[in-house]
């Protein structure tokens, strides 16, 4: 049996979505702060932060890294959200220009060789004129606009729960690396008391020299193994700190323990959270109604566009026909407008289609998140309350086996359950970091609606 199962990254299709859209050039968007959770918050799933008594015995203090304040760091230092934010207050600054009319237009216009002239002074055209659309016209235009600010600012705050969900996924990697390091530790001074027991038992003429070698083995075996994980931690602080805009040296604290107490929301419960709050289809629905919008401003552009005019003409030889007003309007007619129309409809038909494909996708993750994360709940019961206390027990069995010399090959029996200790402790280890990791994807996939709002990845002014 193998000792070391190489870290792995816990990644269910959601995650691999975060990784792919926060990495993306796309407009993200939605200001923060918007949807409280409809569903409680999982029960006592959330003590994230090691608490420790000071030396006198009084009052409490926090120590390592806890998972909210790595997710509050990187909401405060990662740079995609400021530019993102910008970009959602221009589309806001959008609205009221939308809704305006155009600029007056303002004409003047001289006969040159009249001035100085014997008979008249300097013969001038002067006209002013304002351009009205077709009733309705404004109001889509600054309707329409509205709709493209709000599905900014969904996109704004889509972006913010990616990121929270990926520091969260980066910090269950950061905890299993801690934490297979320390099993790492506790296995080599296994071995180490191993060791002595065979060079006893070998001293003493009890067991052969083949046992004192198997265990140098072991040894070496998990001295590599404790290089493969320093590197692996090495990796997963570079990916911390490139969430939080910082130079990949820079040190991370170590993690604290992860949550214990599991429960996991209902499918339904998941689905009505997820279909209300997930960010992105709020931004989708939010384009639907920015085209539906377009196609009647298209069908509005092809209506008449009136023009009022006034103008003062001294060309004119009567004081009386001086002074003008009047009234332009424009001829629609052309394939200009058919096509205008024709172009709204298909937007309009592709707002639709990303929204349908959207739901569904959301609610497949959904359903396979779900499936893993209480997979992973399974798995934690299973080890913590069997196969590890069966392991310690038939551990013990064999090292009394063969500390009382009974039989022969006894000490590879020991080994063999040594190795069963540790790959039982590091899958227990891998199994509570996938958890975590699937409850980052299922906060991000509800909108936030999972974590306390204290801690909601969607507040724009979060604070450390």
């Amino acid at each position: 049996m193998s000792l070391f199962h190489s870290v792995r990254r816990f990644t269910t299709p959601a995650l691999a979505m975060l990784l792919s859209a926060v990495m993306a050039a796309v407009p993200l968007a939605q200001a923060a702060g918007s949807h409280p959770g409809t569903d409680p918050p999982i029960s006592g799933a959330w003590r994230l932060a090691k608490v420790e008594k000071n030396p006198d015995g009084t009052g409490l203090h926090l120590t390592g890294l806890s998972a909210d304040q790595l997710v509050q760091r990187v909401l405060l230092r990662n740079p995609g959200i400021e530019a993102m934010q910008a970009a959602a207050d221009a589309a806001s600054a959008r609205i009221e220009s939308a809704g305006a009319l155009d600029d007056p237009v303002v004409s003047y216009v001289v006969a040159p060789h009249t001035a100085g002239g014997p008979r008249q002074g300097l013969n001038q055209n002067a006209q002013i004129s304002q351009r009205f659309p077709w009733p309705g016209t404004l109001s889509l235009r600054s309707r329409m606009a509205t709709a493209d600010a709000d599905s900014a600012g969904q996109q704004v705050a889509d972006l913010r729960l990616r990121l929270s969900a990926l520091a969260r996924a980066e910090y269950a990697q950061w905890y299993y690396v801690h934490r297979a390091l320390a099993i790492n530790a506790e296995n080599t001074r296994l071995v180490m008391h191993l060791r002595a027991v065979a060079e006893t038992a070998y001293a003493s003429g009890q067991s052969p020299q083949q046992d004192v070698l198997q265990a140098e083995v072991e040894r070496v075996r998990l001295q590599n193994q404790a290089l493969e994980l320093k590197r692996a931690q090495r990796t997963v602080q570079a990916k911390i700190n490139a969430l939080q805009n910082l130079d990949p040296d820079t040190a991370v604290p170590r993690p604290v323990e992860l949550p214990q107490e599991i429960t996991l929301p209902t499918s339904a419960a998941l689905k009505d959270a997820a279909l209300t709050h997930y960010p992105m289809l709020q931004s989708l629905d939010a384009r639907i109604s920015a085209s539906r919008d377009r196609v009647d401003l298209a069908h509005k552009n092809s209506m008449p566009h009136v023009s009022l005019l006034a103008g003062y003409n001294s060309l004119m030889d009567m004081p009386a026909k001086r002074l003008t007003v009047g009234v332009a309007i424009n001829i629609p007619f052309g394939g200009n407008h058919s096509g205008e129309v024709s172009e709204a409809n298909a937007r309009l038909h592709e707002s639709e289609a990303r929204f349908a494909d959207a739901r569904n996708q959301l609610l497949s993750n959904l359903d396979q998140t779900r499936t893993a994360a209480a997979q992973a709940v399974a798995t934690i019961q299973l080890y913590n309350g069997e196969l590890l206390p069966l392991i310690r027990l038939n551990m013990h069995a064999a090292e009394t086996d063969y500390s009382n010399g009974s039989g022969s090959g006894d000490f590879l029996k020991l080994i063999t359950t040594e190795q069963q200790y540790l790959t039982a402790e590091l899958e227990l280890a891998r199994a509570r970091a996938d958890f975590y990791t699937q409850l980052a994807s299922l906060n991000y996939q509800t909108g936030g609606t999972l974590w306390p709002p204290s801690v909601s990845a969607t507040s724009r002014n979060t604070t450390p």
